[in-house]
């Protein structure tokens, strides 16, 4: 669903005149949120991209303004390597309704075909006699696939690089916060190493492991962590294709160093309950006294909000 700019640009907009208030100075009318780039309201209205938030191909939606480049070296250098990550191990594990190119090998020869896994878990290959060899389709016909024959089938591979996929994983939680909490602390230099890191994956600007994916009991959000020794923001999210899978980012407040949070996090032993606390769900876009308090925790060190 595509959506309404005007709106999204008067509630971003204003909250930049807001920040304002607290000696925030940011220029322009819009800023993008992945590069800090400043566009103006008519650039806003007319060549800033919808973003979804996550991919639409993993079940996201239209919740933020990016620019073209961001939006489009986004989807093609880590978002693709994120869904084909999950589409592989979906692969692997042969689900109803699925089908994905392979590669019939028999002989030293090779043939290009589709197999479809059906409702009922039966799997049938599926060749176009149009995407092959006209003679090598006529030998697997005449020769290759009769009954009971054994051949090899390979799966098409799909491009995915894990260094993509975490900076995918910690874009979408990123852009999560950001359609939350705006430009509130966002803008402060101390995020632009993971800002960098979205824009250059192969590159190591954060430590790893600032997410994961696995079983999570707690709706999708923005969670208060309760402890400051890696003080933050968990942002938890949903990923969907075939299967659902939960996905928690850390993103640290600006008085902690990435490394320093990452190293606490892995002394937490599995099983370990966490002390979080959710995020009041304020006008932290538009309500000075919301943003005030928003921002006192992000520079200060008390628990409660």
């Amino acid at each position: 669903m595509a959506m309404d700019k005007i709106s999204y640009y008067n509630k971003i907009h204003n909250n930049i005149n807001k920040l304002r208030e607290f000696d925030i100075d940011i220029q322009g009318d819009y800023l993008c949120p992945l590069c800090l780039k400043p566009f103006t309201e008519h650039e806003v209205r007319t060549i800033l991209t919808e973003e979804d938030v996550p991919q639409a191909s993993l079940g996201g939606s239209r919740i933020i303004l990016t620019c073209r480049q961001c939006n489009s070296t986004c989807g093609s250098e880590i978002d693709v390597h994120l869904y084909n990550a999950i589409k592989a191990r979906e692969q692997r594990l042969f689900l109803p309704k699925t089908n994905r190119k392979v590669t019939v090998e028999k002989e030293n020869q090779r043939l290009n075909a589709e197999l479809i896994v059906e409702d009922n878990k039966s799997i049938k290959l599926f060749i176009n006699e149009e995407r092959n060899n006209p003679r090598v389709w006529e030998n697997f016909h005449n020769n290759i696939l009769l009954p009971d024959e054994i051949i090899d089938i390979a799966d098409h591979p799909l491009k995915r690089d894990k260094r993509r996929i975490g900076a995918a994983l910690i874009k979408n939680a990123y852009l999560l916060l950001f359609a939350k909490a705006g430009y509130s602390f966002l803008t402060d230099s101390y995020y632009d190493d993971l800002r960098l890191q979205i824009a250059n994956p192969e590159v190591f600007y954060l430590p790893e492991r600032l997410w994961t994916i696995q079983n999570i009991s707690l709706d999708d959000g923005i969670y208060l962590t309760q402890d400051n020794r890696y003080r933050g923001f968990f942002v938890i999210y949903t990923l969907k294709l075939q299967q659902i899978y939960r996905v928690c980012v850390l993103i640290p407040t600006p008085l902690i160093p990435f490394l320093s949070a990452v190293k606490e996090l892995e002394k937490i032993n599995a099983g370990t309950s966490l002390r979080i606390l959710k995020l009041p769900d304020l006008n932290y876009l538009q309500d000075s006294n919301a943003i005030n308090r928003l921002r006192d925790w992000c520079y200060g060190w008390k628990m409660n909000f």
